[in-house]
């Protein structure tokens, strides 16, 4: 019988498994001080119980697992090592360089962030003047005074270790920048970059702003377009996700283009190939960030799923990305919110739309619904992360969802529709745009009159990492619970 039993784990269960105890792992080493021989005591142990049980598959699983797990919390370690090291190994004061950009830098009302690398391939953040303006690829001599990043006392937010997990170990400050020379980087990244950069021509030729900017964000990601006063409006209605560029935003994309293959006349099969298609065109339209790359393979992935009607059991891929990218890099578990919702609104999407759809909203499907419950359900599960990051909870945010999302496929299909346009004839742009920009301005009216009522949020501090977990404890269980009563209902069926 025991023999029977053993046969019956699954190659899935213990891809599941080891996947599992490698990501328990980063996340230990992530949040707790871990000694060195600690791990030593995890691989010892793991050795050994394979060495005397190396007959029982139960107990070959289990020392795996226990290496696994022991691998997280080295991997994590290290990383953690060669961060405090650079950053303390690194040069202060007055310098002078001259380095190329590589990375687009993001501008907002009052600076922009201007990213080069020196000798050593670490990078260097220069906060300089919002003009000129600089480009992926430009060569840059800089004179400035090289600081080690500041976290402030009265955040909870660690600076220094968000900027350390992309390589960046200090900020240049009161920098004085010349151009020297452009076009130095990539030719196909460069090329995407300039493809991009023409489009936000077109759209601001269209749509003025507001509008403009909230368009530019719905469809190429990211807030910094908008001013302070509409980002804030945002966050008080709980509807940032629309214009975030995480696998948050890309659920809504996918969900998007799957109604518009629909109505294109596609067939299921293709439909799905469609929004495949379409979340790599987005991740290039976006400029291809670290962030938006992510957040594309964690959106493929459901959007996979779905075509191979294994939603619910996809677990494995999810879990398999999130590994390798952790493997990489284990910083981006709690330092990227980027990765933490683009990892949790997936999540969201498998375990709990599922969940409603059954259990809450049955019914016959159609576009709108399924947008909006996949929204909710992902809502569900990044809700922590970002009471963590940002503080505040938006009451108003399910009212504020329902009244804008079924609107948002409208608005990029026609925001898009007109800024191609805009490439052959801008008063043609504006034409087609009409419409758009209407549905836009309703949008953001809906949005600033919801902020604007004194109870739309409230204001959560000191949400810990604590609470976090007991958040996450009562969810699982919650789950466990329906997929329990799920399961005993199918037997009784049978």
């Amino acid at each position: 019988m025991g023999e029977k039993a053993e046969i019956k784990i699954s190659k899935s269960k213990i891809f599941f498994i080891l996947s599992l105890a490698f990501l328990i792992g980063v996340f230990l080493a992530s949040f707790f001080p871990i000694e060195k021989y600690f791990i030593l005591i995890l691989v010892s142990s793991g050795i050994i119980v394979f060495v005397i049980n190396y007959k029982n598959k139960k107990i070959i699983i289990a020392s795996a697992a226990i290496l696994f797990l022991a691998l997280g919390i080295w991997r994590t370690e290290i990383s953690f090592e060669d961060a405090k090291n650079n950053l303390a190994d690194q040069k202060l004061g007055s310098v002078e360089f001259t380095r190329t950009v590589t990375k687009e830098p993001e501008t907002d009302e009052k600076y922009q962030k201007v990213i080069v690398e020196d000798n050593e391939k670490n990078k260097i953040l220069i906060n300089a003047d919002v003009y000129p303006q600089y480009q992926y690829g430009d060569e840059l001599k800089v004179r400035c005074i090289l600081e080690e990043p500041k976290n402030y006392e009265d955040s909870n937010f660690d600076y220094q270790m968000y900027l350390a997990k992309d390589g960046i170990y200090r900020v240049c400050n009161k920098a004085q920048i010349t151009a020297v020379a452009s076009n130095k980087g990539n030719k196909f990244y460069t090329a995407i970059l300039a493809a991009k950069k023409r489009f936000e021509e077109k759209i601001s030729a269209i749509f003025p702003d507001p509008e403009g900017a909230y368009l530019k964000g719905l469809i190429l990601g990211g807030g910094k377009r908008m001013t302070q006063d509409l980002n804030d409006a945002f966050s008080k209605t709980g509807t940032t996700h629309t214009v975030a560029v995480s696998g948050y935003n890309v659920t809504i994309v996918a969900a998007f283009l799957m109604w518009l293959g629909i109505a294109l006349g596609l067939w299921r099969q293709q439909v799905f190939s469609f929004a495949l298609i379409g979340i790599v065109l987005f991740v290039l339209m976006t400029g291809a960030p670290s962030s938006a790359v992510r957040a594309g393979i964690m959106g493929g992935l459901v959007i996979w799923a779905m075509k191979e009607g294994r939603l619910a059991n996809s677990q494995n891929a999810i879990l398999f990305a999130a590994a390798i990218m952790l493997l990489i890099n284990p910083l981006l578990l709690r330092y990227d919110a980027g990765f933490q919702l683009s990892f949790l609104a997936t999540l969201g999407i498998i375990y709990v739309y599922p969940l409603f759809e059954k259990n809450f909203f049955a019914g016959e499907q159609n576009i709108l619904k399924e947008t909006i419950l996949m929204t909710l359900a992902a809502q569900v599960f990044v809700l922590p992360v970002i009471l963590n990051s940002f503080q505040k909870l938006s009451v108003i945010s399910p009212l504020a969802n329902l009244l804008i999302l079924p609107a948002i496929p409208q608005i990029m299909l026609g925001g898009f529709a007109a800024g191609m346009a805009g490439f052959v004839f801008v008063p043609l742009g504006k034409l087609i745009g009409f419409v758009p920009y209407v549905l836009l301005k309703v949008e953001l009216l809906i949005i600033q009159w919801l902020a604007n009522l004194s109870w739309s949020s409230l204001e959560i501090k000191n949400f810990s990492w604590l609470h976090i977990s007991v958040y996450y404890l009562i969810l699982v269980s919650v789950l466990y619970y329906f997929k329990r009563k799920d399961k005993k209902l199918s037997l009784a069926q049978k």
